[in-house]
């Protein structure tokens, strides 16, 4: 069986903005997204790290 968690999050107004003008500009479809792709690539690179 697959655990489920969630992660909730309160972004300040600025940060939110940024959010949105990333997901126009690039298309995507929404801040979840962008959120997801910063928060493994960040995962990457604490991995990476730990390896050196």
């Amino acid at each position: 069986m697959v655990e489920h968690k969630e992660f909730h999050i309160s972004l300040e107004i600025d940060v939110f903005d940024k959010l949105e003008m990333i997901k126009e500009y690039h298309g995507i479809k929404n801040v979840t997204e962008i959120v997801r792709f910063l928060i493994t690539k960040e995962y990457r690179e604490i991995k990476k790290s730990e390896q050196i």
